[in-house]
């Protein structure tokens, strides 16, 4: 993992309190299950829009998460944003300014972000059709489907949004990112490290650009133009990976991208299905508080053993 020149200057960890970005920190997810709630509730009012606006329906390759109410997907998700709240918490502290989040397709667990962090919040995605639903579902939040009309943020996050780039365009994402920063504020991406999977790739269509915590770690700094960066592993439910489970997710992936491509229009309507199925299912049990542990990358790192969750933080200069 790439690191600042050893002449550059520290980064604060917390604003007052003498820590370094660098070092462990309090980065764990706090009220999982409360964030679990609010998403669903968040998914409720999509469904409540979805039959009047855009066609009733977004993609169906993840932007759009209530159409396929994956309890371990949502939980996976709702801790990713939590842990981005966390680090928000701690870099961007003494900035004024919104929170950004790119690459939200409908903003589901977006409201995660204001709420916890008291910020306005803007939401970018490039499908009309997301934000058709993201504007109709939440009135009260800024929604963009380009990032230059969005305002700066005090901290601008893309969450499991940059694997779904080709490799080549990564690089750029990260400085759009950089660009919509406000000085003293904080770029928070995550990804899943998918470098337990055969030939390194879960084998999930849209997952164009899977990053291990090095590749990671590369793009973000390249991006910025060095800021310092810190890429934090995150392990527990929904981010465990054993090599067994490795091969069949992966075989299963890899069969359904194959079923699908032949049979064209099937994807939309096993989609339309798991949602009518899961939409109305009971709430099932959430894993308990201090169930996931959350760790800055190092030379010690155990790579996709120690978890798959991959956030990479970086903190903008502040103004001279």
């Amino acid at each position: 993992m790439e690191t600042p020149r050893p002449d550059a200057p520290a980064t604060p960890f917390a604003p007052g309190r003498g820590g370094r970005v660098d070092e462990p920190g309090p980065w764990g997810p706090e009220r999982v299950a409360d964030a679990v709630v609010a998403a669903e509730a968040s998914m409720d009012r999509l469904d409540a829009v979805r039959a009047r606006v855009a066609g009733g329906a977004a993609n169906t390759h993840g932007g759009d998460p209530g159409l396929h109410r994956n309890r371990s997907t949502v939980v996976r998700h709702a801790v990713n944003y939590l842990v981005a709240v966390r680090a928000a918490q701690a870099l961007a502290a003494g900035v004024d300014g919104p929170v950004v989040d790119v690459g939200a397709g409908t903003g589901a667990f977006s409201p995660l972000l204001a709420e916890r962090l008291g910020r306005e919040l803007h939401v970018v995605d490039t499908d009309p059709r997301h934000t058709a639903l993201a504007a109709a579902a939440f009135p009260g939040t800024g929604v963009h489907t380009d990032l230059a009309a969005a305002p700066r943020g005090a901290v601008v996050t893309a969450m499991e949004v940059i694997e779904h780039l080709e490799p080549a365009d990564q690089v750029g994402f990260v400085a759009s990112l950089a660009s919509a920063v406000l000085p003293g504020g904080a770029v928070v991406l995550s990804t899943p490290d998918e470098s337990g999977y055969p030939r390194g790739w879960s084998g999930y269509a849209p997952h164009v650009g899977p990053l291990d915590a090095a590749g990671l770690a590369r793009a973000v700094s390249r991006g910025t133009g060095g800021w310092p960066v810190t890429v934090l592993r995150v392990d527990g439910p929904t981010f465990s990976l054993t090599p067994v489970g490795a091969l069949v997710q992966g075989t299963a992936n890899r069969a359904w991208n194959l079923v699908s491509g032949v049979a064209a229009g099937l994807e939309p309507r096993v989609t339309g299905l798991v949602h009518r199925v899961t939409r109305d299912r009971p709430a099932a049990a959430v894993p308990p508080e201090g169930s996931w542990r959350v760790r800055p990358v190092g030379d010690d790192d155990g790579g996709w053993r120690s978890g798959t969750g991959l956030l990479a933080l970086a903190t903008a200069p502040a103004q001279a």
